[in-house]
């Protein structure tokens, strides 16, 4: 029962605590309103890189099964063999990790750009184009990277992505 009074007692201090300091909160908030749709850009961009990125480290260690004999490597088994890719440096961190952040650098500031140059202009879209852009981009590469670690089954959708974004690359 001691318990259950020490949990009220903590949440009752923090209900008392909530209008502490509201101009901050309030400033904060405002803050978060208009920055959220960026903040949500800015997340969907580094997870869709960063599968991108485990999709290459597929790849190559899928590769690397390929050249110590293995006909046919599964998916399962490309995967648990990344650390050993690592190992044998076939993958790279720091390279990845620098391209990781070039890629994630050029696309906030093509963004913005376009963004400036909609402001400019007078809201023509640039943003969304060069949005869709950079996603189909990455979305191929994500799907090119599984289909060179042998998932046959992305093959087609390769072909039909490049189709539909005129080969964007």
């Amino acid at each position: 029962m001691e318990f259950l009074g020490q949990i009220y007692g903590y949440a009752y201090k923090t209900v008392c605590s909530i209008p502490d300091g509201w101009p901050f909160k309030l400033a904060g908030g405002a803050v978060f309103l208009v920055l959220a749709r960026h903040a949500m850009l800015f997340t969907a961009f580094t997870a869709l890189v960063a599968i991108d990125l485990f999709a290459k480290f597929i790849a190559l260690s899928y590769e690397m099964l390929k050249a110590q004999g293995e006909e046919n490597p599964s998916l399962v088994k490309s995967i648990r063999a990344i650390p050993e890719a690592h190992r044998q440096r076939i993958i790279n961190s720091h390279e990845m990790k620098t391209q990781f952040l070039g890629k994630i650098l050029m696309y906030i500031f093509a963004v913005i750009a376009a963004g400036f140059a909609d402001y400019m202009i007078g809201h023509v879209n640039f943003g969304q184009i060069v949005i869709a852009y950079l996603a189909s981009t990455e979305f191929l590469s994500v799907i090119e990277n599984l289909d060179d670690a042998g998932v046959s089954a992305l093959h087609g959708l390769v072909s039909l992505v490049k189709r539909k974004t005129g080969g964007a690359q």
